[in-house]
């Protein structure tokens, strides 16, 4: 786990000299690290490079440039990196018109709880919502959550072994698996572990 401090945060004119090229930088990693759990559900798992993509243009678009406020938007941000033994993911669900009308929005109330990795064979781990965002950017529809999944030594040592990595969500109008997840996507995560 890398530690996402001040200074590795970059001057708002030196980041908007630098805007575009950290921006194609920042969705490559966000695409790889991205998993698709049917059409409406992804999950973004969080590490430094991620989370500090999103500060920086938070900070940015808030013209947020004195050290306190961001101090304080830091400090949020951080919550999104994860910790020893867990991966930390931003799950976000959003749908098009179709989409809405074969799960509209008060059926999703509670998928947050129901969606879980596994490693190998190892047991399903379930993820806890420890932080839901609600973007004034985006459609009443859609939603975010913060995702912690506390993995075990051995899942751990399975994951950084290259085991396979699979996602789901067992929700009664969401129920769906993934297949196995990209290799390259599971050993971008394995190296939060690191």
């Amino acid at each position: 786990m890398t530690e996402l401090r001040i200074e590795d945060l970059l001057s708002a004119d030196e980041y908007d000299k630098k805007r575009n090229e950290l921006l194609s930088i920042a969705n490559s990693e966000n695409e790889l690290r991205t998993v698709h759990i049917g059409n409406s559900v992804s999950l973004l798992f969080e590490n430094k490079e991620t989370v500090q993509n999103k500060l920086q243009e938070v900070l940015r678009n808030e013209n947020v440039i004195h050290s306190e406020g961001i101090q304080e938007k830091l400090s949020i941000y951080k919550l999104l990196l994860p910790n020893t033994n867990n991966l930390k993911a931003t799950m976000s669900i959003s749908s098009d018109e179709e989409e809405k009308l074969n799960f509209p929005v008060e059926e999703k109330k509670g998928i947050d709880k129901k969606v879980w990795i596994q490693i190998g064979e190892n047991d399903r781990v379930f993820g806890s919502s420890s932080t839901n965002l609600k973007h004034a950017d985006v459609k009443d529809y859609e939603r975010v959550f913060v995702l912690e999944f506390d993995l075990s030594n051995l899942m751990v040592k399975d994951f950084q072994a290259g085991m396979v990595l699979y996602a789901g969500i067992d929700h009664p109008k969401y129920n769906i698996r993934t297949k196995e997840i990209l290799k390259e996507t599971t050993t971008s995560l394995a190296k939060d572990f690191l």
